[in-house]
């Protein structure tokens, strides 16, 4: 996602791979006879104001974090609150985020930084430059983890010395990050591919295209999950061969996906926004819309946490986070 900050407001626009017409979903396998099954109890329990523009969420210390790209914000919200306790600038048009090592992380897109907060009173305390255009940011395997989108490289950083240890080439357009099975994965928007790297030597292995849009990643069960926005699917990925085995419809531009209940899958889709959980064993999907709205078409993002047994999903377009049980 690009975005852009003028006059004092933030002007959504479209990556360079994302230019031009929006093009329509690909045809994806339909569900299966026990799709509508109520597999899982969801259960919405709170609307929560935040910051305009809200695309980042991540959950650590007790409480989910929040970034607001449009008015360069990060919000913290106690598990069971009602409202952020606390609220601090992140300039440069903050995306995403990730809690760990005592810290939390929050890439600044158009500042070309990772932003270190002190968990406890939202202070910057050290600014990481990433080259153009950081946006994916996780943690794991002893590191932070941040996909540079526009410099085309993933970089290394040592939480302990605030620096950039390593930098892997990978290409422009590449957009989110996860860790899982020893090994480092990217979404690469663009190419419609999905990149193992070794983190060691830094070697990448491509997958070739496997949907139409990869975009949030979840290692589960020995597959790589990978919500794929314009082909309107799941799919879990062979961490050894990087081909498609597992192939599940999930409508409305999912956008994320994260580790749900009893081994399913918490997808979010960008129309509604729609909160959808997954059985990866029968392909049955149970739904809740949240909200009444259009799809993004990748003007923004959406993403999705789990805390204390609920989940917080981010609507971009409300500027506000729903708290959900799903059970």
């Amino acid at each position: 996602m690009r975005l852009l900050a003028l006059t004092g407001l933030v002007v959504l626009l479209t990556t360079s791979g994302c230019s031009g017409p929006e093009p329509a979903p690909t045809p994806s396998p339909e569900p299966s006879p026990s799709a509508t099954a109520e597999i899982v109890a969801i259960t919405p329990s709170a609307k929560i104001d935040v910051g305009a523009g809200p695309v980042g969420v991540a959950a650590g210390n007790g409480a989910v974090w929040v970034v607001s790209a449009q008015d360069e914000s990060v919000s913290r919200i106690p598990s069971g609150a009602r409202r952020p306790d606390l609220v601090v600038d992140a300039p440069g048009v903050p995306l995403r985020v990730t809690v760990a090592y005592d810290a939390v992380w929050v890439t600044a897109f158009e500042a070309g930084r990772l932003l270190r907060l002190d968990p406890g009173t939202g202070r910057t305390v050290a600014r990481v430059a990433t080259g153009a255009g950081p946006e994916g940011v996780t943690a794991g395997l002893g590191s932070v983890w941040v996909v540079a989108q526009d410099a085309g490289r993933l970089l290394r950083i040592d939480p302990a010395a605030d620096r950039v240890v390593d930098r892997v080439d990978i290409g422009a357009g590449a957009r989110l990050v996860t860790t899982g099975l020893g090994a480092v994965w990217v979404s690469h928007f663009v190419d419609d591919e999905v990149l193992r790297v070794d983190p060691r030597s830094g070697d990448v292995a491509r997958s070739g295209p496997v949907c139409h849009g990869p975009q949030g990643l979840l290692v589960a069960d020995g597959l790589v999950w990978v919500a794929c926005t314009f082909s309107d699917q799941v799919v879990g990925l062979d961490p050894d061969t990087l081909e498609v085995v597992e192939d599940v419809a999930v409508p409305g531009y999912p956008d994320t996906v994260v580790a749900g209940p009893g081994g399913t899958l918490l997808v979010v889709a960008e129309q509604g926004p729609t909160l959808a959980v997954v059985d990866p064993a029968t392909g049955a999907v149970a739904e809740q819309v949240l909200d009444d709205l259009a799809p993004l078409g990748d003007r923004a993002n959406l993403d999705a946490a789990v805390l204390d047994g609920r989940v917080w999903v981010t609507s971009h377009s409300t500027d506000r986070v729903h708290r959900l049980s799903v059970r």
